[in-house]
């Protein structure tokens, strides 16, 4: 009676050479699974890694119309800089860099004259980005943070883009796993 190969494998300790050479070695057929297998990974792999460049965060504040250039406003002889009309919209957070996610609900003009902080000058107030938001283009022209504006609070939904990618690649995984397992003669 011939032992199953399980209980051979527990009977007697082979090294997994000799398996290999009692099913048959290393033949045409594993040589071209490897090379398949090495090239659908070179296609899958990037698209993962790609992630990482199309859903990248650039900074971003929120838009107001006193920076744009084709409106007429106070700034209309150009007297104050980007950096000055940026200061009396968006106020500033504790990295004294504009906050991301709110404004001033009106321009700020008093900022422009201050040179320290004075106790007794109120917070102004503010309110969140309402419109639109400005995005720092500088590194990436168009990710899928500045087209699908996830910002603020839709920001959260870079994790659903990132679960939803993972997501199909399983399903696939299953889908093309119970494919491969059919014998089709």
């Amino acid at each position: 009676m011939e032992l199953s190969l399980g209980l051979w494998l527990h009977t007697t300790s082979v090294a997994f050479q000799d398996i290999l050479d009692q099913v048959g070695g290393l033949g045409r057929f594993q040589i071209l699974l490897m090379v398949f297998l090495c090239i659908s990974n070179l296609i899958v792999y990037p698209h993962v890694l790609l992630e990482n460049f199309t859903a990248a965060s650039s900074g971003h504040c929120c838009w107001v119309h006193i920076l744009d250039n084709d409106t007429v406003t106070a700034n209309s002889t150009r007297i104050h800089s980007q950096d000055a009309l940026l200061r009396i919209s968006i106020p500033l957070d504790s990295n004294v860099r504009p906050e991301k996610c709110s404004r001033f609900i009106r321009p700020q003009w008093q900022l422009l004259l201050l040179n320290g902080t004075f106790p007794n000058i109120s917070e102004p107030d503010t309110e969140p980005c309402v419109d639109s938001w400005v995005y720092n283009q500088s590194f990436f022209s168009f990710t899928i943070m500045i087209g699908w504006d996830l910002a603020c609070e839709s920001q959260l939904l870079k994790s659903v883009t990132q679960f939803l990618f993972m997501e199909r690649v399983l399903l696939g995984s299953l889908i093309y796993d119970h494919f491969s397992d059919r014998n089709v003669y």
